[in-house]
């Protein structure tokens, strides 16, 4: 064998130290308020709000910028633009009509505590109003909308001439042309504007008005009614009929033109007739 050492080779393992594991430091967290803090500054922050809003809600009341100063009214005639501007402005000038305007020293109440309901049953206490809307329009003008009854009939006391509205209510003294039929009051308490009269009274006489002519030939020259009574109608040579309560016209205009036809039969006059019983009763001249 030759004598040169045959080199092997070496595998050479390095291992690694194992290395230290350092855990990594955090800054702190800071610490939450407690719950009663937080309570507290909710309180406190509540508490200004309020005290802010009280504070300006006085500003508000005490300030002119709310005080009405503006009145727009439509829907309404002359006389109810007159009473409702009285109503609700007595202290301002009309500039047009249905329109006022209140100078700086004469300014209305605060539209931030005007109670239009209120107002609105103020305003209905005028015969002639039927009903009124009533609208703050901020800062300073009021909006008012009236629906006016609509006249019908003419409701006579002595010499006092009144307009009954279509829903009874006696409005006025105001015009009489164009309107049905007549009434003249006999008896009881009289009526005056803002008191009301049964329709069926109205609507009786209105009957009478119109069937009595074409039907009995009696044209009415007055028709009058008591609470006692009731209708009653005074003809030409003041003849008179008496039909009491406004209720079956029907038959007691039946009746009627039987005992008109007896009267001319008997070639008479009739002077009065009586309607209010079951019997009717008449007398001729």
């Amino acid at each position: 064998m030759s004598g040169r050492k045959t080199r092997e080779p070496v595998a050479v393992v390095s291992v690694d130290r194992p290395r230290q594991l350092r855990a990594e430091r955090r800054a702190p967290e800071p610490d939450s308020p407690p719950r009663e803090r937080r309570q507290v500054l909710a309180s406190i922050g509540l508490t200004m709000l309020l005290a802010g809003c009280v504070a300006g809600l006085g500003w508000a009341l005490q300030s002119d910028t709310f005080r009405l100063r503006e009145v727009s009214i439509s829907g309404a005639s002359p006389a109810v633009q007159q009473a409702v501007e009285d109503a609700v402005a007595p202290s301002c000038a009309e500039q047009w009509p249905g329109y006022v305007e209140c100078p700086p020293d004469r300014l209305g109440p605060s539209t931030l505590t005007m109670n239009t309901a209120d107002l609105m049953r103020q305003l209905k206490t005028i015969p002639l109003v039927k009903s009124a809307t009533v609208r703050t329009l901020l800062p300073n003008r009021l909006e008012i909308a009236v629906t006016e009854r609509r006249p019908e009939a003419v409701w006579l006391v002595g010499s006092e001439t009144y307009r009954v509205a279509d829903d009874g209510m006696v409005i006025d003294r105001g015009s009489t042309d164009g309107l049905k039929v007549a009434i003249g009051q006999v008896g009881g308490d009289p009526k005056k504007p803002g008191d009301t009269v049964d329709m069926s009274i109205v609507k009786g006489a209105e009957l009478l008005q119109e069937r009595l002519p074409t039907e009995a030939g009696i044209p009415p020259k007055r028709i009058q009614y008591s609470p006692d009574d009731g209708l009653a109608v005074i003809a030409d040579q003041d003849m008179i009929a008496m039909f009491g309560p406004p209720k079956d016209l029907d038959l007691k205009m039946a009746e009627l033109q039987r005992i008109v036809q007896l009267a001319k039969d008997k070639k008479a006059t009739l002077a009065f007739v009586d309607l209010r019983y079951k019997t009717p009763y008449y007398r001729t001249r």
